[in-house]
């Protein structure tokens, strides 16, 4: 695995700490405290969130309890403590139900491994905030892993009806507990949104939700995000980081199936059914030429151009490598040039050296008169070329900036698509001669 670059690492770090410093501002964070849950006897946790389903059964666990077996729970998880009606206080799971789950298996079938015993958390006293959940659930990622685009779409929503939240209580719109209680963010937003009406004054803008996650990103990449996760059900979206599928392939197929969230399922299952989630984007277009396509049939064509295209990739890349084996040595040719043409090796001390041969003779070349254009003279200059479409240089530069960053990060190129540059920008510079190119013009 490649490490990040360093501008990365800056920037990961920057975020991690603006997020540490929300943590410790809020009052409950700062009284919390760290306590080893047993899971033998009475459980002390009500679970909450994500119910029963793949990711919390044994066989989506079991990498996970393995892991757990081997080395134990290396993340705590998140309790809050809600006081009751009798005085007694109940303590309820906030973050890290798999783990907890994990452990409760291996402490009903695995009782002799000690890593079973307890399960490490952090208790501080609620109830929390939806702020202060996320705040810990982003703190918590980072220091794992980059947040998938699902993961963080979700999250942005849910700051951004907190703020609105916030807005509305502040103008003195009632809003309604059972609202703060929709699981799914979009629908929990939209509500919120219905309660704002047309009051501009009471919006939640991207700049602000950004800074109070501590997120290095823009607004426009944010409302992508949005708008991907808002399209596509959730249960895709999920499974989508699940797979590490980008952004650009998830908003590829939301464009595609147009809130058809069923048609958006049946083909990210037969991508996924064929154990190729890298195939998503070319499915997509594969069904954009075709829409008679069925899911299946769209996936085996994308199979079938990717293939074919990595074959060609791979031909071309060869008969390159043969020409540049084929071309003479540069030391070679200066080598040769310094000797007169047709001189060979020169000969040992006392071998006898035969008479240079005349020359045999030659046709005469027939003489070109004054004022007439020689066969390889260049035609006369002809009407000026039309300029290069300006948004096709633009974005051409934009993606090459891209690109260049993320080389510099340290990410890795596909060693057909780097051998494809390579030929392409070979192929651009003979295109590129100085006297082609033309003055940009403002728009």
């Amino acid at each position: 695995m490649n490490s990040p670059a360093p501008s990365a690492l800056s920037r990961t770090s920057s975020t991690m700490a603006e997020l540490t410093e929300a943590l410790q501002r809020s009052e409950r964070m700062r009284q919390r405290r760290f306590e080893w849950l047993p899971m033998r006897g009475s459980v002390h946790t009500d679970v909450q969130g994500r119910g029963p389903g793949p990711s919390t059964s044994a066989e989506g666990l079991a990498d996970l309890i393995t892991s757990i077996s081997a080395a134990g729970v290396l993340h705590p998880v998140l309790i809050e403590e809600l006081p009751q009606s009798d005085g007694s206080v109940n303590q309820r799971l906030v973050i890290g139900e798999r783990r907890y789950r994990a452990c409760r298996w291996g402490a009903v079938n695995q009782p002799d491994n000690p890593h079973f015993e307890a399960l490490p958390a952090v208790i501080c006293p609620g109830p929390i905030t939806d702020e202060e959940r996320r705040t810990w659930q982003l703190v918590e990622n980072l220091a794992r892993e980059d947040l998938q685009p699902g993961e963080l779409a979700k999250a942005l929503l849910l700051e951004r009806s907190a703020i609105l939240h916030a807005q509305l209580r502040n103008a003195e719109i009632y809003v309604d507990e059972a609202i703060l209680l929709i699981e799914d963010p979009v629908l929990r937003f939209q509500a919120l949104e219905k309660l704002r009406g047309s009051a501009a004054d009471l919006a939640a803008p991207w700049p602000l939700v950004l800074r109070r996650l501590g997120l290095q990103i823009t607004a426009r990449r944010a409302r992508e995000l949005v708008s991907a996760f808002r399209t596509l059900p959730r249960e895709v979206s999920s499974d989508m980081d699940e797979h590490q599928v980008s952004l650009a392939a998830r908003t590829n197929l939301a464009r595609l199936t147009r809130g058809r969230r069923e048609a958006a399922s049946e083909i990210w299952q037969a991508v996924k059914r064929l154990g190729r989630s890298d195939l998503l984007s070319a499915v997509v277009k594969a069904k954009t030429q075709d829409p008679e396509l069925s899911a299946e049939e769209a996936v085996t064509a994308a199979s079938t151009m990717r293939e074919d295209a990595n074959a060609a990739r791979s031909a071309a890349l060869t008969r390159t490598s043969d020409e540049q084996d084929d071309e003479p040595d540069a030391h070679q040719q200066n080598d040769a040039a310094d000797e007169p043409a047709g001189a060979g090796p020169g000969p040992a001390d006392g071998e006898h050296v035969a008479e240079p041969q005349s020359p045999a003779p030659t046709a005469a070349v027939p003489s070109i008169p004054a004022g007439e254009d020689r066969p390889e003279d260049p035609a006369p200059e002809a009407e000026p070329a039309p300029p290069v479409d300006p948004d096709v240089a633009s974005g051409a530069l934009d993606s090459l900036r891209v690109l260049n960053g993320q080389l510099a990060e340290g990410r890795v190129l596909h060693r057909f698509d780097a051998g494809s540059l390579r030929m392409l920008l070979t192929d651009l510079n003979r295109r590129l001669p100085a006297d082609r190119t033309t003055e940009r013009t403002a728009a």
